[in-house]
């Protein structure tokens, strides 16, 4: 299992709304949260799948990731 960190531009509750089914149903993700309060907006993942893969599920929902 890997931990990344993503800069995002998920940057409301309407947001979170909108990427979390994608999230959710990423069998290779087990556990990510955004955190609102940060300027980056950072999306922490815990995952089975490498980085790119995580960043693709995240455009797929309409957003922009940039791993940090």
């Amino acid at each position: 299992m890997s931990f990344y960190q993503f800069k995002t531009n998920i940057n409301c509750n309407n947001c979170l709304n909108t990427v979390t089914p994608f999230l959710n149903k990423d069998k290779n993700i087990a556990h990510w949260e955004v955190d609102l309060t940060d300027a980056d907006r950072t999306l922490t993942v815990e995952a089975e799948a490498p980085s790119n893969e995580v960043i693709e599920t995240i455009k797929l929902a309409g957003f922009k990731a940039e791993l940090i």
